[in-house]
């Protein structure tokens, strides 16, 4: 079973860890860790983990922090975060979208959406290069319709482009979310930064640059 993805999961609730382990123990091999400091030190180690879960309120370091400093590491940056948090403060989550997290669930969640979506974040990440490389290696083109070098040259990450090419399809922020398996408001968050990130100032300004980079035609 060596070959089952590793999760790592970063929580002091004890409660919460044992939940999270049953939902997944059944699919995954499991770590975990009660603080950050251990998180980081367990992140770090071999085998690494293929996906952290990450809790917001951590005793010693927020668990924001502990994603700030993963993604600074060439070792642990192509980790994908997903935080499993009591936090709902939009702010917060925002915040973690800023880290490059890759998708925020909110407590109490639904199981089977939960592990939907770290089913398919796992399977998102199989398609990045192996960790350790540049930064640029979180710049994923979609198959025959992006142009990988324009893609990065706007400072897109993956989750990022998936969302402008789906706005610019002309999808909702709700059909968004369900084709992703990403909550509503993170759909929103990503188009708030993804406008911010471009320069532009509405939809019309995202479909021109979706057009501009290959991922729609006009």
């Amino acid at each position: 079973m060596s070959h089952w993805p590793l999760v790592l999961v970063v929580d002091n609730s004890s409660t919460d860890v044992q939940t999270i382990s049953e939902v997944l123990n059944s699919d995954y091999r499991i770590k975990v860790a009660v603080n950050g400091e251990d998180a980081l030190a367990i992140a770090r180690r071999n085998p690494l983990p293929d996906l952290i879960l990450l809790e917001v309120r951590m005793p010693d370091i927020s668990g924001l922090e502990v994603c700030r400093r993963l993604k600074q590491s060439p070792l642990t940056q192509n980790i994908p975060v997903i935080f499993v948090t009591s936090e709902r403060d939009e702010s917060q989550e925002a915040l973690a979208m800023e880290l490059h997290a890759a998708d925020y669930i909110t407590k109490p969640y639904s199981v089977a959406v939960a592990r939907a979506r770290i089913r398919n974040r796992l399977l998102s990440h199989r398609e990045v290069p192996a960790r350790g490389g540049s930064p640029s290696t979180d710049f994923i083109a979609f198959p025959a319709r992006s142009l990988p070098g324009q893609v990065a040259d706007m400072g897109l990450g993956k989750r990022q482009t998936e969302v402008l090419a789906l706005i610019a399809e002309g999808l909702t922020s709700a059909e968004i979310a369900d084709q992703l398996s990403i909550a509503k408001g993170t759909v929103e968050v990503h188009r708030e930064n993804i406008m911010r990130k471009l320069g532009v100032r509405n939809i019309a300004g995202l479909v021109k640059c979706a057009i501009r980079c290959g991922l729609l035609h006009p």
